[in-house]
């Protein structure tokens, strides 16, 4: 096609005019790309837990758990990149005189061109430099930044809502923490687990930062050292783009390096900081769908929908068949409206006016799709999914205890499990809690007694009677018993 000379004006004329255009081409760039996936964890996890909660207490950390770690994940590391480099560059690597060759720029440089510099020395020491700062952001956010966070959520449970388990926040059973019973909210297990991680990933990330400092100042002077740091910027390091300003700025780069490296490790908060099995089982399922859809849900939908429908992209798709850029819409159709002529004018606009609009129409579909899909399917069906999984557990449970109880595991650990029969065995069926000792057996099932009595979380069980269905039979038929509370 002839070069067209006031193209770029027709396109600035055109982003002016049109807020959706505006929009598009806001989500293509670094700082778009980053909203995109806030919208999308947010849409795939606040929203519906929000929608289904069962419980305020749930609603209160489903709306600190996710906005929480949204802002940590996708807004923190666009600070945190910058200042770490500036903090290792001025007061790690950057400390001699026959350094100069090293400046700060070359630590927005990418594993490629630092790979290929011809001062290999400097490039040495922005290469070690650069993975201190991104294992400084992996840890801080993914591991220190997450445990505060989903810790953070059981203190405030536990504090507001005087709940500290999960069974109790979404009202499947009645507990309350209550200071007069014997232990208060101070002595809660799950409070003491809190507190107690807090201070150790504190510590462990302060110990983190230790080593990387030492990494970006002295790391330079071992070979394996340098190896080891150079396949940690080749996978791992941020994007870099200039905004209006010709600053430079740092992205979280693409899902399988930095985005990708931080969701597996907040994984370890998350499943940490659960608080009976039944906030475990939910975390464990949910955790790998939404990390999926997050990393690979759009484009795969998008995919789908070139591949199925494609006359409804005609407007927005490249000769190759995949869906271009705003910029390149809004050329592609002016230019053809151009046809031989040098310039573009009023008329050849008007005439390109609403292939533009069709093919931004299409490309908004590209976005509004995949986002409504994690808040349909990612969202509420898994968030129905584990309500429906977790109800049904808790009522199988409840069929092996006493009065609708759920029924722990018994634990083969001593003095902590369920009284034990004659062959050094827990009862199967046999709560652990010595309330629920007398309980009936499921299915009528034969059990034999414990003639030798045997020991649980309060102290001795005396010797139990053999029952069959909860039902004394034999000499014990008409034996009264007692276990000591």
């Amino acid at each position: 096609m002839t070069q067209v000379s006031n193209l770029s004006a027709s396109v600035a004329r055109l982003a002016s005019q049109s807020r959706l255009y505006r929009t598009l081409a806001f989500q293509e760039g670094q700082g778009g790309g980053t909203a995109m996936k806030f919208l999308q964890d947010t849409g795939s996890a606040w929203l519906p837990k929000i929608l289904i909660s069962r419980s305020k207490a749930e609603g209160a950390e489903a709306s600190l758990l996710e906005f929480g770690e949204s802002a940590m994940t996708y807004a923190l590391p666009t600070f945190l990149g910058p200042g770490l480099a500036n903090l290792f560059f001025k007061f790690g690597a950057y400390r001699r005189p026959f350094d100069k060759a090293f400046n700060k720029k070359l630590l927005t440089e990418t594993y490629e061109v630092l790979s290929k510099a011809s001062d290999q020395k400097a490039a040495a020491q922005a290469m070690v430099t650069k993975a201190a700062v991104i294992l400084s952001t992996i840890g801080g956010i993914g591991l220190w930044g997450e445990s505060l966070v989903n810790y953070g959520k059981n203190l405030m449970t536990a504090k507001v809502f005087k709940k500290d388990k999960f069974s109790d926040v979404i009202n499947l059973t009645p507990g309350k923490i209550q200071p007069q019973s014997g232990y208060g909210q101070e002595d809660s297990p799950q409070v003491k687990k809190a507190k107690n991680r807090i201070k150790q990933v504190s510590v462990g990330f302060a110990g983190l930062l230790g080593g990387a400092f030492l990494l970006a100042r002295f790391g330079h002077r071992s070979e394996g050292v340098k190896k080891i740091s150079g396949q940690v910027v080749k996978h791992l390091d941020f994007s870099f783009a200039q905004n209006a300003q010709k600053k430079v700025t740092y992205g979280l780069g693409n899902r399988k390096g930095l985005l990708g490296a931080m969701m597996l490790t907040c994984a370890i908060p998350y499943l940490d900081s659960a608080r009976d099995g039944y906030e475990r089982l939910e975390t464990a399922l949910r955790l790998p769908v939404v990390f999926a859809y997050i990393l690979y849900g759009q484009e795969l939908i998008q995919k789908g929908m070139v591949k199925y429908f494609p006359h409804l992209f005609k407007e927005a798709l490249d000769a190759q068949g995949k869906v271009m850029s705003t910029r390149q819409i809004a050329e592609t159709a002016l230019m053809r409206a151009a046809k031989d002529s040098q310039n573009l004018t009023p008329e050849m606009e008007a005439v390109a006016a609403p292939h533009i609009r069709r093919g931004l129409m299409a490309k908004s579909l590209t976005v509004v799709v995949p986002l409504a899909s994690g808040i349909v399917f990612t969202g509420l069906g898994l968030g129905l999914l584990n309500r429906f999984l977790t109800n049904y557990r808790f009522k199988q449970q409840s069929l092996t205890g006493s009065g609708g109880n759920p029924q722990p595991r018994p634990s083969l650990v001593p003095f902590s499990g369920p009284p034990l029969n004659t062959f050094g065995l827990p009862f199967s069926g046999v709560a652990a809690d010595p309330s629920l000792a007398t309980g009936s057996y499921p299915l009528g099932g034969l059990n034999r007694g414990s003639f030798a009595g045997g020991f649980g979380n309060s102290g001795f069980y005396p010797a139990q009677p053999a029952t069959r269905g909860g039902v004394a039979f034999g000499k014990d038929a008409g034996a009264k018993r007692s276990y000591p509370g």
